[in-house]
């Protein structure tokens, strides 16, 4: 009877084994979203973020969203290109450094913003990027990130956020990676 349980044992073993071989092995690629989501880019990594100074409107009705979000950081090396994130259905439709309209580069929900000024190591630089757009609904709130629209029993409307998983970027442009957050 001992040698039986033992030899079940190891089989038991064996064939848990082969099944998490065999999850691992169907993984679904990276993609250039992942990548350039999760990744330190070089269009991230030369400027240290400091700050964020955020305006919105929202309009429930249609449940639209526009703002304008001021970013302050400070420069860590010489670049010219900046990556701000923003997730569809938003878009970004200007980004201004000085007065200075930016040329603006989108690839899915990356922007790259080409800075005109010297980027100075030390300086402490600010770029204004508006934006706008229907934002993403939560589905199930808070566990599916976006917008819910609702409203209270006096028919108020009562408007929330949720974007632990999916990220800042679902409802404002920003930095959206967890290495460099505001200071």
């Amino acid at each position: 009877m001992v040698k039986i349980s033992k030899l079940v044992i190891l089989l038991l073993s064996i064939i848990s084994i082969e099944l998490i071989a065999q999850e691992i092995s169907e993984k679904t690629p990276f993609t250039r979203q992942d990548t350039l989501r999760g990744s330190i880019t070089p269009e991230r990594a030369w400027w240290d973020l400091n700050y964020y100074h955020l305006d919105i409107s929202i309009n429930p009705d249609n449940k639209t969203i526009k703002g304008k979000n001021t970013i302050g950081y400070t420069v860590l090396k010489k670049h010219d290109m900046i990556q701000i994130d923003l997730q569809e259905p938003l878009i970004i439709t200007s980004a201004k450094q000085n007065n200075t309209a930016l040329e603006i580069n989108r690839d899915g929900n990356a922007y790259f913003i080409k800075l005109e000024e010297t980027q100075n190591i030390g300086d402490v630089n600010y770029v204004i990027v508006e934006y706008e757009g229907e934002p993403k609904e939560a589905v199930r709130a808070p566990w599916d990130g976006g917008f819910s629209w609702e409203k209270d029993e006096n028919g108020n409307h009562f408007i929330a956020t949720s974007c632990q998983g999916l990220g800042a970027s679902v409802w404002w442009p920003n930095k959206d990676h967890m290495y460099d957050e505001v200071d």
